[in-house]
């Protein structure tokens, strides 16, 4: 949970450019970014849910689950930001700006962004959400529902759904979304 929570804040860290002192600037860091709030209240359920898989583990997950529950409501309704435990998200993801962001049942690799108002969820009843590879850009007002895969370095624009698999390095645009560039590079992004 910590390294995660480490290569969160590292990666919001670097997206600010400026100079950062961790004893003045962390404090303020966590107070001013909202997806890095959300973000370590996702990770500390996460950590909850892992701790009933010990043998007394269980006494320490019940005992503080409803402090989780009441930090996640709270960031939902605050920040309109839900990410839910049924999603696996590898550490360094990027929220930047709140509000109608909903990941739930998926795969998100490391190194994403996520803009605001985008939705990855599952469509049908089988339950499975899209598979998002490691440093995807995923614009604001995008939608990946269903059983899809994002491969790694593709970048989502803003307002487009994804309908299709989506291979490497790939520039999605449009609604239905489609391929509009390969070997796209979006390391400027993130």
């Amino acid at each position: 949970m910590f390294e995660n929570i480490y290569a969160d804040t590292m990666h919001a860290v670097l997206q600010r450019k400026k100079p950062f002192r961790a004893s003045s600037d962390y404090p303020r860091l966590l107070w001013e970014h909202e997806g890095l709030q959300v973000l370590l209240i996702y990770r500390f359920g996460r950590w909850l849910g892992n701790m009933r898989k010990y043998r007394y583990g269980w006494v320490i997950a019940d005992s503080l689950y409803p402090a989780y529950w009441i930090l996640s409501f709270c960031a939902r309704k605050a920040y309109d930001i839900d990410l839910d435990q049924s999603a696996d998200i590898a550490p360094g993801i990027h929220i930047t700006h709140f509000g109608g962001i909903e990941v739930r049942n998926c795969t998100i690799g490391s190194n994403c962004y996520i803009g605001q108002q985008a939705k990855l969820k599952p469509t049908d009843a089988t339950g499975k959400g899209p598979v998002i590879g490691q440093m995807v850009y995923i614009g604001a007002h995008s939608q990946i529902c269903g059983n899809f895969n994002v491969g790694d370095g593709a970048t989502i624009g803003a307002g487009s759904v994804v309908t299709q698999d989506i291979p490497d390095h790939c520039l999605v645009l449009g609604n239905p979304g489609r391929i509009v560039q390969r070997d796209y590079d979006n390391s400027s992004f993130l």
